[in-house]
């Protein structure tokens, strides 16, 4: 899948303004050394991570929401999936890297692999896209998904 914008922002400005907390973590039941904890966001911040992408018309996703995701342990890292979504819409993740082992955890979106540093976001159409990660070794991997729920029209502006 080709997309029209860059599918990620170097050191995004809005990474410093993030505020969350590692309280309520889940174990994820796909993978050992992996959890998250939904979070509460300021919707300016939600509103701009998306707004770097040209997604504008936008919904907060009501399944997943916003959440703090973690690999804490090494080798662990995240299956390559697709997500569900609602009819007529995508399920949309602009993520960014809070902060990165020393090797791996990098990102993989329909079989390429993209390095990803701290203060970096990029944009998964999660529900189209098949994503993952690489296994982390020697510290751990904690990002920020912001989630949104995006009608397959406006995606379609971003796609060639």
């Amino acid at each position: 899948m080709k997309l029209t914008v860059n599918r990620i922002v170097k050191n995004w400005d809005g990474a410093s303004k993030i505020t969350y907390t590692t309280t309520g973590f889940v174990e994820n039941p796909m993978g050992p050394g992996r959890r998250f904890a939904k979070q509460n966001i300021d919707n300016e911040l939600w509103e701009d991570a998306f707004k770097q992408f040209n997604l504008t018309n936008i919904k907060k996703d009501p399944l997943y929401g916003n959440i703090l995701m973690n690999h804490y342990k090494d080798d662990a890292f995240t299956h390559i999936h697709q997500d569900e979504s609602q009819e007529g819409h995508v399920h949309v993740r602009a993520n960014v890297m809070l902060k990165k082992p020393e090797e791996g955890g990098d990102i993989i979106i329909d079989d390429n692999t993209y390095q990803i540093e701290v203060n970096d976001l990029w944009l998964v159409l999660a529900s189209m896209e098949k994503h993952g990660s690489t296994p982390i070794k020697n510290g751990e991997r904690l990002l920020f998904s912001f989630g949104a729920s995006v009608p397959e029209k406006e995606v379609e502006k971003i796609l060639q």
